[in-house]
């Protein structure tokens, strides 16, 4: 009877806990359909937020460079027109009207305002483009550090169950000594509580990967709830690449070093701009007008002419001095923070670096450690069988066991990061 009232015991805190996870299952998760990693990519490209607003902004550059290119054609215009003169001192008593058309192209000749405003555009848009593109390396290493972490997380989770198998088959050794007077209650108690630690941590596991998942979502721009089921794993990958040749590639690759460029050749640009103002300015004008005192012009006039137009501004009191002054600290202000941005680079570059290195050999070290855990895991079930070791011998090997193994795959996770930060931060090409 005793027994039967165990049994019944064990099978509903089995269901209570097999209900507790289900908990976290949506019912779509079965339908779910799998999705590698070249897949994930292919379709962030096509989704994420960051990347739709990076080519808006491209597509506004290009059309305000076309707009500010246009402005160097001719321009046309009409107008038309009724006048009214109110006094006219030759005829006091007779108020004079008349009708007039004119027709008009104008066409700029020399200014340099207007020549370096187009330049700027042309600068801004390639800008854009480069910043398109580093949005696109940055949400590479998102998809790759949420994909490594989605694997972690997914290993984890199926390990913290079998470490629950481990400590509930350690539990139903400890009743069976516990019957036969072996092992004190303690013992027995303290693997009942150990049970109860491993299902809060399978239940904790659990609770990580769906956050992993929803995290892919959130870089998919769909809604963080959808079901989805990446196929992978995680792979150990070959590192033999220098601190010299990756700084150096770092410096020729990143699209911070490209824009920085921009900036300095937008700001000589700026400095242009200001020192136009001590040049003139020359349009051309053609001009075709008809002109009648009816308004169905039976007794026009037509007045054709040409001009050209000079604009010259001087006489400001010092204040374009001034602006050119603040054009080239300007200038000098872009020059000084490329030769910092080259420097922080280099840094970026020397740390991601590290870490690899750091990450590589915290992977050596963690799977020498698991080899050791497991023996030891082995020879402590031994012993615990043959009455030579104690209950807490073997909980002790086992959270040692499980610890080892879960160092081992976040030191493997931490490795495969640190190399596509490393990545990141050179500026490789994007391989799948």
């Amino acid at each position: 009877m005793q027994n039967k009232y165990r049994l019944m015991t064990l099978l509903n805190k089995r269901f209570i806990t097999a209900v507790s996870f289900m908990c976290l299952i949506t019912p779509n998760e079965v339908m779910a359909e799998s999705i590698t990693f070249a897949q994930l990519v292919e379709k962030s490209f096509e989704q994420n937020l960051g990347i739709k607003i990076k080519q808006q902004q491209k597509i506004v550059e290009l059309e305000t460079e076309s707009a500010t290119f246009r402005k160097l054609f001719p321009s046309f215009r009409i107008t038309s027109s009724r006048n009214e003169v109110l006094h006219n001192s030759n005829d006091a008593e007779r108020e004079i009207s008349f009708y007039s058309t004119n027709f008009e192209l104008s066409q700029p000749l020399y200014q340099p305002a207007l020549l370096a405003n187009w330049r700027k555009s042309s600068l801004n848009k390639l800008h854009a483009n480069w910043d398109h593109k580093g949005q696109i390396q940055s949400l590479f290493f998102q998809l790759k550090e949420a994909w490594f972490t989605f694997l972690t997380n997914q290993i984890l989770y199926a390990e913290s169950q079998e470490a629950l198998i481990r400590l509930e088959q350690h539990k139903k050794n400890a009743e069976a000594f516990y019957k036969s007077g072996k092992i004190w209650r303690n013992d027995l108690l303290q693997a009942s509580v150990r049970v109860s630690r491993g299902e809060q941590d399978v239940f904790a596991a659990a609770n990580r990967l769906a956050l992993s998942k929803a995290t892919i979502n959130l870089l998919l721009n769909q809604p963080i709830d959808d079901e989805i089921n990446p196929v992978g794993s995680l792979q150990k990958v070959e590192f033999a690449k220098t601190l010299s040749q990756l700084q150096t590639k770092a410096i020729n690759n990143r699209f911070e070093l490209k824009q920085n460029k921009i900036a300095i050749e937008l700001a000589q640009e700026d400095a242009v701009i200001v020192r136009s103002k001590y040049k003139p300015s020359v349009d051309l004008t053609l001009s075709s007008g008809i002109r009648a005192s009816d308004a169905d012009y039976s007794d026009s006039i037509t007045e054709n002419s040409i001009a050209i137009n000079l604009s010259w501004n001087y006489g400001q009191w010092g204040q374009t001095a001034r602006e050119i002054d603040a054009a080239d600290a300007r200038l000098t202000v872009k020059q000084l923070e490329l030769a910092q941005q080259k420097s922080l680079i280099e840094f970026e570059v020397k740390s991601a670096f590290l870490s690899v290195k750091e990450s590589e050999y915290s992977l050596k070290v963690s799977v020498e450690a698991l080899k050791q855990a497991e023996e030891n895991y082995r020879v402590s079930q031994i012993r615990y069988q043959e009455q030579l070791g104690s209950a807490s011998d073997v909980l002790d090997a086992q959270d040692l066991l499980t610890q080892t193994v879960t160092n081992r795959i976040v030191s493997l996770n931490a490795y495969l990061t640190s190399i596509a930060k490393l990545s990141l931060v050179v500026g490789d090409s994007i391989k799948l």
